[in-house]
């Protein structure tokens, strides 16, 4: 299912259609192209791999259009996108629209509302919030099939993903950018957020870590990060300007490899497997 949002004038359907379609090409993360009559600019996140359509159509679009305001056009616009995506995701496709809206002075409609309203971030953010979670009610058994991160913690994982390229530049190459992977068991929904360590490299402690996983090429072994943090969190120290992202440099390296190895830790009780970001939701 999509979310959906059209877009209207005030007292006009008249705008400059060009200007719509240069700000699109302006993009270097849309592409255009013709689905019949219709003109479809699809945004695709390169990083956090989703994707919204921009679509300007042939003819009205709008459910229910006799019933809104007649102050307002339909301008043959709209926007839709997956209802199931993360609201961090969803929140950056807004930060089109509020550029649209701003530029080209358009309102708003979404079937939720009783009629056509200036674009409100927050107010957007609630609405769809609101038809993601009456879709899950409605759909337990499709939901049942997607593991699950707190909106919180997908937020912090999801910043991290953001700044990895910018720490590969600032940071020296011997450091290891950690790259997340995520992790789950049969028994629940909910995903682990996991980072491996070669046990030699110095590396990033990115945030929202679960599970930290050591291949030394002779030990392997998965560990809490929590209990991890209770032994060795002198031993990390955070970058300057990136929050709680944190750095395992060389002079601590042995130590905490030998902690790992030499300490008890609480054993794994439950098979982990291997799961895609993609298969990951915040409800």
């Amino acid at each position: 299912m999509d979310f959906r949002l059209y877009f209207l004038k005030e007292g006009t359907r008249t705008y400059e259609k060009s200007d719509l379609i240069t700000y699109f090409k302006s993009n270097s993360n849309i592409t255009s192209q013709m689905e019949g009559d219709n003109r479809v600019f699809t945004f695709h996140h390169p990083i956090l791999n989703f994707e919204a359509r921009f679509i300007m159509t042939s003819i009205s679009c709008v459910p229910r259009l006799e019933r809104l305001d007649p102050k307002y056009f339909d301008v043959n616009f709209m926007l839709e996108f997956n209802i199931l995506l993360p609201t961090y995701s969803a929140e950056l496709i807004f930060d089109i629209v509020e550029d649209l809206v701003k530029i080209f002075k358009f309102y708003v409609y979404n079937e939720a509302y009783q009629d056509v309203v200036p674009f409100r971030r927050s107010f957007m953010i609630k609405t769809f919030e609101s038809w993601k979670r009456a879709y899950k009610d409605d759909n337990e058994d499709e939901i049942a099939k997607y593991n699950r991160l707190d909106p919180q913690t997908l937020t912090q994982v999801y910043n991290y993903l953001l700044r990895q390229k910018k720490l590969e530049l600032f940071l020296d190459t011997k450091i290891n950018i950690s790259n997340y992977y995520f992790l789950h068991t049969e028994r629940s929904r909910t995903a682990f957020v996991a980072i491996k360590w070669d046990g030699q490299s110095e590396f990033i402690l990115p945030p929202a870590v679960d599970i930290l996983y050591l291949d030394d090429g002779k030990f392997k072994q998965y560990y809490p990060m929590s209990e991890v943090l209770q032994k060795t969190d002198k031993l990390f120290k955070p970058i300057d300007g990136y929050g709680v992202i944190q750095l395992m440099d060389a002079k601590n390296l042995k130590k905490f490899h030998k902690i790992l190895t030499k300490d008890k830790f609480a054993p794994l009780t439950a098979e982990l497997k291997f799961l895609s970001m993609e298969n990951i939701l915040d409800i």
